[in-house]
């Protein structure tokens, strides 16, 4: 049977569309770009920034050498994700990504890469009033209410040792147990008691059952009615 027509653009149009739409991010003083970001569960702005818009800029700058850096962070870990440009004139720049959305990000990137395009795209967005990164308007008011945490990972990944980082995480850990039900003193060792009491209790479970099988057997010899030497003896 033949195939029915598509009724819409194709996933890769659509991709295809995604790349090429205004603004196109040249970065043309910039040689590279290094992101680096929780891998899940935190960076949610960084995170989306990584997804929607870092492919836009390798698109419009297909010899910039981006590096993407992504780990697992504890929500003891309190370290911040950040976006290092390096410029070919040597100059360095180290941007903080905590508590932004991608579009900020993209604006910040941009307006640090000076190009002649992005001033003209600027100058044309005011004109007329339009958003100067496309979804901006769509960004959430409160992206991350925590303070930046002001330290970058491998600074803070140098500050502790592992063993310190775990003791961290196993606080963290049992902090948000405690916090789930609040108890008083009294009602903590109420509960403690009342573990060893069952723990003693599957202790002699075994036990138990055995005298009651036993105290069972009992009953039901001395319910059936006797005979023989057994019913002449005391």
């Amino acid at each position: 049977m033949p195939r029915g027509k598509p009724t819409g653009p194709s996933p890769l149009s659509q991709l295809v569309a995604h790349l090429r739409a205004p603004p196109r991010l040249a970065l043309p003083q910039i040689a590279s770009l290094q992101l680096t970001l929780a891998s899940r569960n935190d960076h949610f702005g960084a995170r989306h920034f990584l997804k929607e818009q870092l492919p836009r800029i390798r698109f419009a700058n297909p010899d910039l050498a981006i590096q993407v850096r992504k780990f697992n962070k504890h929500r003891a870990h309190d370290w911040r994700p950040e976006l290092q440009l390096s410029f070919k004139n040597g100059n360095t720049q180290t941007l903080s990504l905590h508590g932004k959305w991608s579009t900020t990000i993209v604006r910040e990137v941009m307006d640090l890469g000076e190009s002649a395009g992005w001033e003209r795209w600027k100058a044309e967005a005011q004109r007329t009033g339009s958003p100067l990164v496309p979804g901006m308007e769509n960004a959430p008011e409160v992206v991350d209410p925590r303070p930046d945490p002001g330290v970058s990972f491998d600074a803070w990944r140098l500050k502790y040792t592992r063993a310190q980082r775990r003791a961290m995480e196993s606080k963290a850990d049992g902090k948000k147990g405690r916090e789930k039900e609040e108890l008083t003193p009294e009602e903590e060792e109420q509960r403690r008691e009342a573990k060893k009491e069952a723990r003693r209790a599957r202790l002699d479970a075994p036990r138990l059952a055995e005298e009651e099988a036993e105290r069972l057997v009992q009953l039901e010899l001395q319910s059936k009615p006797q005979t023989g030497a057994a019913a002449i003896l005391p």
